[in-house]
């Protein structure tokens, strides 16, 4: 990516940033906003799957292609003192970051009384779990204040209900909680905390095809289209930034206004 003329209050020069979660691609494109913004970005994966870790590497590589230093690390985000210990080398090779972006995403489409307590316990593990434990390794590491900034990717149906979808809504509603706790626990240290909520997406699992004719959700989004991963990567970059100081506790709606017609 060419380098473009930043105003300095949405300059990330000199800023460290780390996004985990590569399964989807929004942590592809939300990484290289933050790069070529101006942040060095570490990448990690949330599992320990082959193709998410070799995806955190490509990352990784397309990050310092762009001239960052970047870092990658095969996390498993269901075993806290994996996380801190990861968190702890990371500190120690690449910087302590002080932008965090969770982008980590188990989900299940299953009908309420179908899920198993093994299937349960998976998305709390991952989504849920695996949040809470890296925004605690995040502050425990973080050299002094801030600012600092953490940024969790969720989704709208932590706040919508949709059919077959009460698991995945319950353990995603808390990690809405938990940003807004940390947005009151953190302010006066100088973090913010905040959530980018999507909609469907173009990589949304069981979302049909993409032409209206042929799929009847899109007749629900205003915007008759799925999102695209590129279009999470400004609002990344602005919530990452000097420039969003001031906010705090909010979730963002990146949905196509689909959230405003349900």
């Amino acid at each position: 990516m060419a380098e473009w003329n930043r105003n300095p209050g949405f300059d990330l020069s000199g800023k460290k940033a780390l996004v985990v979660g590569c399964a989807n691609p929004a942590g592809r494109a939300i990484a290289l906003a933050l790069a070529e913004a101006g942040a060095d970005v570490a990448v990690a994966s949330a599992t320990t799957d082959g193709e998410e870790m070799l995806e955190a590497r490509r990352i990784a590589k397309d990050v310092a292609a762009l001239g960052r230093q970047s870092f990658s690390q095969g996390w498993d985000v269901t075993l806290p003192t994996n996380i801190q210990v990861s968190m702890k080398q990371l500190g120690k090779e690449f910087g302590h970051p002080s932008i965090l972006v969770y982008n980590a995403d188990a989900v299940l489409a299953k009908p309420f009384e179908k899920v198993t307590d093994a299937e349960f316990a998976r998305l709390q593990a991952v989504n849920q779990t695996g949040a809470f434990a890296t925004a605690r390794s995040f502050i425990r590491e973080f050299q002094g204040d801030g600012p600092g900034r953490l940024i969790f990717v969720t989704s709208i149906f932590a706040e919508r209900g949709v059919e077959g979808l009460a698991a995945y809504t319950t353990v995603k509603s808390g990690v809405i909680g938990l940003s807004t706790a940390l947005s009151q626990e953190l302010a006066a240290r100088g973090f913010t905390s905040n959530c980018i909520a999507t909609g469907w997406m173009d990589w949304t699992p069981g979302r049909g095809p993409d032409e209206i004719g042929a799929n009847l959700l899109l007749r629900f989004i205003p915007m008759r289209r799925f999102g695209h991963a590129d279009e999470l990567g400004a609002l990344a970059v602005l919530l990452a930034s000097d420039a969003a100081g001031y906010i705090s506790g909010q979730v963002f709606h990146v949905d196509g206004g689909v959230s405003q017609h349900l």
